[in-house]
């Protein structure tokens, strides 16, 4: 399997989704989250000379401007503005998490050639977008605040976006920036309900919400 730069781009932001594994702080979460957001729109710019196709320089900036700053940034403040500095993961440990994600990444290492389209030539991309999609849920489903869980699906998203611009010769620039803007909408009404939340129950921890209906 030839490894090509955008393959290794794929494979910094995939480690990234590891290490927000078996990371317990929001804020370092958050760094990360950013970071692999960059990583993404530097690959974006290298399809886009690679494939001669200017609009991918613009829809570069967008993504990084949006995910890799905004994003990253307003879920700063809302953990902030909440008091909010550590989500413990299960049990109050991360080290379970962590073991799974690497068990992830490798799997999905594996499974590269059987899920990439040949013709694009980027099987390793292919197999790092699948390792941030199950890696985005992962997150989700082993951290119990719920703004953890909005940068569990924001990993996912991540992996679906690496996916469709490496393994396809993209969408019309509207829609990705469309797709790109609906997630940032998202956010923001999540960062709304959360602090809702917060103010209601003195908490955002999913695992005593879930206990309301008893």
């Amino acid at each position: 399997m030839t490894i090509s730069p955008v393959d290794l781009l794929a494979a910094g932001a995939a480690l990234c989704a590891v290490w927000m594994c078996g990371v317990a702080g929001l804020s370092p979460l958050l760094r990360l989250l950013g970071l692999q957001a960059a990583l993404l729109a530097v690959m974006t710019a290298l399809l886009g000379y690679a494939f001669t196709s200017p609009h991918y320089y613009l829809l570069a900036l967008v993504v990084f401007g949006v995910k890799a700053v905004a994003i990253p940034l307003y879920l700063t403040s809302a953990a902030r503005r909440l008091g909010l500095r550590r989500d413990e993961g299960i049990r109050g440990h991360v080290t379970l998490p962590l073991f799974l994600g690497c068990g992830l990444l490798t799997a999905a290492y594996f499974l590269a050639p059987r899920i990439a389209v040949r013709s694009m030539g980027y099987a390793g991309a292919a197999g790092m977008a699948m390792a941030l999609l199950l890696i985005g849920m992962l997150i989700m489903l082993t951290r119990r605040l719920a703004l953890s869980q909005v940068i569990g699906f924001l990993v996912l998203e991540n992996g679906i976006y690496l996916y469709s611009l490496t393994q396809t010769h993209g969408m019309p620039l509207v829609i990705e920036m469309g797709i790109i803007f609906d997630v940032l909408i998202a956010v923001l009404v999540a960062g709304v309900v959360i602090s809702r939340l917060n103010r209601s129950f003195e908490h955002i921890d999913v695992t005593q919400l879930r206990g309301l209906r008893h």
